[in-house]
């Protein structure tokens, strides 16, 4: 096993190749002795916080069915950084943990006062320091040594640190599927995992090293129970709890009027469709409305849905012969009240604050579009889709995205990451087409006059739940079947799309036919792509 170790932005970052081991583990060598500090399962990486300047060695275990399988070269490293950790003990004490330096005889806080700089505020020789809550939000350690004239020399600063980091935003719990639970929550800092425990247990009855984890479904408990979640990072000495969330138990939301429409196509998807329903459900934006609409299914699907619509005002069932996921898109569309509407998939997650951020983008820029990156889940983790390079929450001209759509490093064309003005959607709806991403989503881009971009992920599209997608089933076609659909949806959207548009469209069909004619023997690609060019 080879062992990969960076330090970046004062945190330790170890990666090595998957080996289908059923955890690993990190060792440290501490006073001439190894031990495990840390361990994941389903990753093959691992961050490690607040280690202490110095000489470092460590290695990594892969273990199967209890036995180690495979172990790792030793690697040793230097580490002459400066990490912090914010811990928000109570709503009105701060605390702040750095990496330890054994030369050092203190430590001094310094804080950033509006218009002045960096001041030191506080001294300390432990390897914390604690302060009252306070309007400043940026912060840095410095270790020093004392000088025989009494001065102080420093020998090392810490990243700047902002306090507001490592809170729990939002926590809620809704009844699920069955009567069962659901809980959500929104962490925002950078933890490596979470734990869960029932109100006055001292023992987690779940925990997890999936960093970017926002969910649980919870099973056999009683709604009057309370629940807290607490947050962790990986140290030398193992985990340190850096944020505690408050207790929640069952809640109800109070629903008013649909701002937001989320459309929920959803075909025999009785073994994951819960997990999306209650991903949504758990959104912090209240007046959101969620149309599932059931595309014929052969299974249990429209149990689940029934169940849902029976008990939540705000969500909606469609039933209807099958049709396809465009055609059920387009019903959903029909259905819609809200003002803006947002695509999800019936095996996907979204992220509590998807629709809040988005919503609250688009209403402040006057976007017609409001875009995020998206999450790709794999059984390698995650990987950030969608991300483009615009300024953060500005209007942005819409052929600015065009000019760059299809371009290297821009090809994705999905739906579910974005929230859509309803007025344009209505007037624009989904070519019943296989391709129907890919045709759709130039078109309703053509239509919009301005974009406002958020830079976080905030889509889940999970691959690991159900690898094969119908877009892998349209992968096995014949070249020639493949050519025609693909055909289809280059001209869907340069027909259907904007006439003040068509340049852009035609630029847009072309680039994405060259990138299918480099993987295919079949010359119809270049022949229409001759057409278009002409």
């Amino acid at each position: 096993m080879d062992l990969t170790v960076e330090i970046k932005e004062s945190k330790i970052y170890l990666s090595w190749i998957d080996i289908k081991a059923d955890c690993y583990k990190l060792f440290m060598k501490k006073d001439d002795i190894f031990y495990e500090c840390a361990s994941v399962s389903g990753q093959t990486s691992l961050r490690l916080s607040l280690l202490p300047y110095g000489e470092h060695e460590c290695f990594i275990q892969a273990l199967k069915d209890g036995r180690v399988i495979a172990e790792s070269g030793r690697h040793q490293f230097l580490f002459d950084e400066v990490d912090v950790e914010v811990i928000h003990e109570s709503k009105d004490e701060i605390k702040f943990v750095y990496s330890k330096y054994e030369q050092a005889d203190g430590y001094r806080l310094y804080k950033d006062e509006s218009g002045v700089g960096f001041n030191g505020c506080k001294n300390s020789d432990t390897d914390y320091i604690k302060i009252e809550a306070c309007d400043e939000k940026y912060f840095k350690i410095k270790p020093f040594v004392k000088k025989e004239n009494g001065n102080r020399e420093f020998i090392a600063s810490s990243p700047v640190v902002n306090i507001d980091s490592n809170r729990f935003v939002s926590l809620s719990v809704y009844k699920s599927f069955n009567y069962n639970l659901f809980l959500s929550w929104n962490f925002e800092g950078t933890s490596d995992g979470f734990l869960v425990y029932t109100e006055n247990s001292e023992t987690p009855i779940f925990e997890t090293t999936d960093r970017l984890c926002h969910c649980l479904s919870l099973f056999d408990y009683k709604g009057s129970t309370h629940f807290v979640v607490k947050a962790f990072v990986n140290t030398i000495n193992g985990r340190v709890i850096t944020a505690v969330s408050e207790k929640v138990s069952l809640g109800i939301r109070r629903y008013k009027k649909p701002e937001v429409s989320l459309i929920i196509p959803a075909y025999n998807a009785q073994d994951y469709i819960v997990r999306s329903i209650d991903s949504a459900l758990a959104s912090d934006f209240s007046n959101l409305e969620i149309i599932i609409v059931n595309d014929g299914s052969t299974d249990g699907t429209q149990k689940i849905i029934d169940w849902y619509d029976k008990n939540y005002p705000n969500v909606i069932s469609v039933v209807k012969e099958n049709g396809g996921v465009a055609d059920a898109r387009n019903r959903g569309i029909k259905e819609a009240k809200g003002k803006y509407i947002a695509f999800m998939d019936n095996d996907d997650l979204i992220r509590p604050d998807m629709i809040s951020k988005l919503y609250n983008s688009a209403e402040k820029n006057g976007g017609d579009i409001a875009i995020a990156p998206l999450y790709r889940i794999t059984d390698k983790g995650y990987t950030i889709h969608c991300d483009l390079p615009f300024a953060e929450d500005i209007p942005v001209d819409i052929d600015k995205y065009l000019e760059i759509m299809y371009t290297p490093g821009y090809y994705n064309c999905a739906i579910w990451n974005k929230l859509y003005k309803a007025s344009i959607v209505k007037e624009h709806p989904l070519g019943k087409l296989k391709y129907e991403d890919v045709s759709w989503t130039p078109c309703i881009l053509s239509y919009a006059e301005t974009i406002c971009f958020l830079k976080a992920p905030l889509y889940e599209w999970d691959r690991k739940t159900r690898p094969e997608t119908f877009g892998d089933v349209l992968a096995r076609q014949s070249e020639e079947d493949l050519f025609e659909h693909r055909k289809q949806a280059m001209m869907f959207f340069i027909e259907k799309g904007n006439p003040d548009k068509k340049e852009y469209l035609k630029t847009i069909a072309i680039r994405r036919l060259k990138r299918y004619a480099k993987n295919s023997s079949n010359t119809a690609y270049q022949e229409l792509i001759n057409k278009l060019e002409r």
